[in-house]
Formats: C-alpha cells, sequence, structure tokens
C-alpha cells in the first residue's frame, strides 16, 4: 500500500502543478489507429528554451490487442513549440515494444536534441 501511496503522489502533484500554468491548451484525441514511419534521424533545435512539459492526454480504448499507445511530443517549427498528439500504433511483431522518444539539452546548453522513438 506504501508503494502504491508513493507512486501516485508524484502524479497527483503533477497535476496540480500544471493548473499553475498560464496558457490555453487544446486537447486533441484520436479513436482512429494511426500509422506512422519512423525516422533514425537526429533532429536539433537551436535554442535555449526548452521543451514544454509533455502533455496530459486521454487515451482512448485501444483498436485491439496487437496495439500499443503512443505518447504525444513536442516538436519546434518556426522557432516555436508545437503539441504531436498521441495516438494507438499497431506492433510490427508480435514481441516489438515501444521506446518513447525524448528531448536532450546539448552539451553546451544552446541546443535541443530529439531522438525519436522506435520500435524494439
Amino acid at each position: 500500500m506504501k508503494k502504491t501511496t508513493l507512486g501516485i503522489l508524484p502524479l497527483i502533484a503533477g497535476g496540480l502543478l500544471a493548473g499553475c500554468a498560464h496558457h490555453h491548451e487544446t486537447m486533441v484525441m484520436t479513436t482512429e489507429p494511426v500509422a506512422t514511419t519512423t525516422t533514425q534521424r537526429t533532429v536539433t533545435v537551436t535554442s535555449d528554451q526548452a521543451p514544454p512539459p509533455p502533455r496530459v492526454e486521454v487515451r482512448t480504448t485501444a483498436p485491439g490487442p496487437a496495439f500499443v499507445w503512443i505518447d504525444g511530443y513536442w516538436t519546434n517549427v518556426n522557432n516555436r513549440w508545437v503539441w504531436t498528439p498521441g495516438h494507438w500504433e499497431q506492433r510490427p511483431s508480435v514481441n516489438s515494444t515501444w521506446v518513447p522518444g525524448h528531448w536532450d539539452q546539448s552539451p553546451g546548453g544552446t541546443a535541443w536534441v530529439w531522438t525519436p522513438g522506435r520500435w524494439d
């Protein structure tokens, strides 16, 4: 019980703190599975402004047992952070697992580098 409570506390705190932000967000939900083509390229954004925290998205019911939820992520378009919504995607094979993409700050702190998600 103690482990469960401690695991939930960060989620509750994050939700409460997210309400303190002064900005307007639009939530996008999709019920249709989306097929994506993942490329293994790295994107670098020259900016000292970090991507915003990930948005909380509502997951619809999976279209089937072979589908995995792919979380949304921030991308940078014309020096502006733009949200790409999450979606359901069918596993390429039965044992495939999704490794999410992530942003890392460059060693000099002058850029942000995106490593795309991939299937393992």
